[in-house]
């Protein structure tokens, strides 16, 4: 009865919070789908990989991983997205620190998002903890045409091991959608000493946006994730400068619920890690794709956050605080975007 009762009340808590109108767009008055990035937080299974030496989330391992923490951190991630969507299921999702295509064939089939036949997106990357970036979408809504991961590459480095840029080429109410999801390397080792590879990856990512710009006269782009940097600092700062090849802009978050200041916290600071990116084309309203409102939005459900005795406010309710088990749902907030296309005026 506990789990029965667990359950309506969560379905309650996503009625709740649904607005009146899902995902209608009052700019246009036409149907929008949703885009959203969530960074899981070390969505592992709990089977040894041989490939890695890195295997803390096992049952053997440090963090004592079995196969009930990781069915609860598997609905976890299910009830996010069923709130995420409101009356409507997201199109297209984007994670990172998800292990393997596994975790998401299982998240997929494996709970109610069965119903909605999702397909996956997902490459094995060279990162050395074996965590990647991945997505689901609803084909009926988006037509994947093109997929390929994005190597972060030094001259003394071939392939580096961290993760790849996922990019994905989609087909949305007959115009081309440019996606990028992004997790760039941490700030574990130090600010300072960390700051190049976060810029790599930047330069990275803005030579590829500058050749789809070459390629394609104002292309919709569209760039979400974990950059491990604030929008003001210098490698976002880059990305979105030099608009000689291709002009892009992040867009301004906003809270959902309870005015957070950003989707991580630490200590008494809060960060904006996660964040939206796009091209120009996006937000211009001409026939073509368009962001609702010309903003992302920061999805802090109240069954996402707890309150901080300690520093005040709130905190967010995560997996693990250092190696205690929390069984909470991530170290980070989600984010998303509304798009509407003006040919459904």
């Amino acid at each position: 009865m506990g789990a029965l009762k667990s359950l309506v009340f969560f379905f309650l808590l996503v009625v709740l919070l649904r607005p009146v109108v899902a995902q209608q767009d009052d700019v246009t008055g036409g149907q929008s789908f949703r885009v959203a990035f969530y960074n899981a937080e070390n969505f592992f299974d709990p089977f040894p990989d041989t490939t890695m030496d890195y295997n803390e989330f096992t049952p053997e391992g440090d963090r004592h991983w079995t196969e009930s923490r990781y069915r609860s951190k598997q609905q976890h991630i299910f009830k996010v997205i069923a709130a995420l969507g409101e009356w409507e299921p997201v199109a297209l999702m984007g994670f990172a620190e998800i292990e393997n295509r596994r975790v998401l064939e299982e998240l997929i089939h494996d709970t109610p998002l069965k119903k909605d036949h999702y397909k996956i997106v997902h490459f094995e990357s060279h990162d050395h903890r074996g965590i990647d970036v991945g997505a689901i979408y609803l084909p009926d809504r988006l037509t994947l045409l093109f997929a390929r991961p994005i190597s972060l590459k030094t001259e003394e480095d071939s392939v580096m091991r961290t993760r790849d840029i996922l990019y994905m080429k989609f087909l949305a109410d007959g115009d081309t959608l440019h996606v990028f999801f992004n997790h760039w390397p941490s700030r574990y080792g130090g600010l300072l000493e960390t700051k190049p590879l976060r810029h790599l990856a930047a330069s990275v990512l803005k030579s590829v946006c500058d050749s789809v710009c070459k390629i394609t006269s104002d292309p919709n782009i569209l760039i979400m994730g974990d950059f491990n940097d604030d929008p003001d600092d210098e490698s976002i700062r880059f990305l979105t400068g030099d608009q000689r090849e291709c002009r892009l802009v992040t867009l301004v978050p906003r809270s959902k619920y309870n005015k957070v200041k950003g989707t991580l916290k630490y200590r008494q600071q809060w960060n904006i890690f996660d964040q939206v990116i796009v091209s120009e084309s996006l937000l211009k309203k001409q026939n073509k794709l368009g962001i609702v409102n010309d903003r992302s939005t920061i999805f802090d459900a109240p069954f996402l956050l707890e309150n901080d005795e300690k520093n005040q406010g709130v905190k967010l309710q995560r997996t693990y605080y250092g190696f205690k088990y929390m069984d909470g749902y991530s170290d980070h907030l989600p984010v998303y975007i509304d798009i509407y296309s003006p040919n459904q005026k």
